[in-house]
């Protein structure tokens, strides 16, 4: 005779219940959520959303075999808030952002202050001629080039991609 338990396990239980909670506590989150918005509905404002990416800007690092172009994206910031240094193995970018609105309105008065700091150092994959680097920023978009050393220039070996057929 085979016997089956059906009474719950104990820690299937605990984990019932935490999930009941959970769900109890994003319930009460997606209410607070709709009578934010429903405040802000028909008004002439948004509701203020802060991202964690606003002061973490996108990189981009590309090696075009002659020298290494690093795009940072930068938008609203002033060109003298960002300090670019270089070294033979690595680039790093920081700056600062500061921004103040202020909005009047029949009805309304809205001020918003925005201040962050950011620092990336992004590691250098080859050996770079620091003197010749140049730095630009247009529109919010701050480039870098910096060109490879003579001896990175002759360590690059091209090797050739066989495909697997016999």
């Amino acid at each position: 005779m085979t016997t089956i338990k059906i009474t719950p396990h104990p820690k299937r239980t605990r984990g019932l219940e935490r999930e009941s909670e959970e769900n109890a506590l994003l319930s009460l989150r997606n209410n607070i959520d709709r009578v934010f918005e429903s405040f802000f509905r028909g008004r002439d404002v948004e509701p203020v959303v802060m991202t964690t990416s606003m002061f973490n800007p996108n990189v981009d690092v590309a090696d075009n075999g002659k020298e290494i172009k690093v795009t940072v994206e930068l938008p609203g910031m002033d060109e003298k808030a960002i300090d670019v240094s270089v070294t033979r193995d690595a680039i790093t970018i920081s700056g600062e952002k500061k921004d103040e609105t202020e909005e009047k309105n029949a009805g309304y008065h809205r001020m918003e202050r925005i201040y962050g700091y950011f620092s990336r150092t992004i590691p250098l994959p080859v050996e770079v001629n620091v003197d010749a680097a140049k730095a630009d920023c247009k529109k919010g978009v701050l480039t870098i080039n910096i060109p490879k050393t003579e001896k990175a220039l002759k360590e690059a070996k091209k090797i050739p991609v066989k495909t697997g057929k016999k």
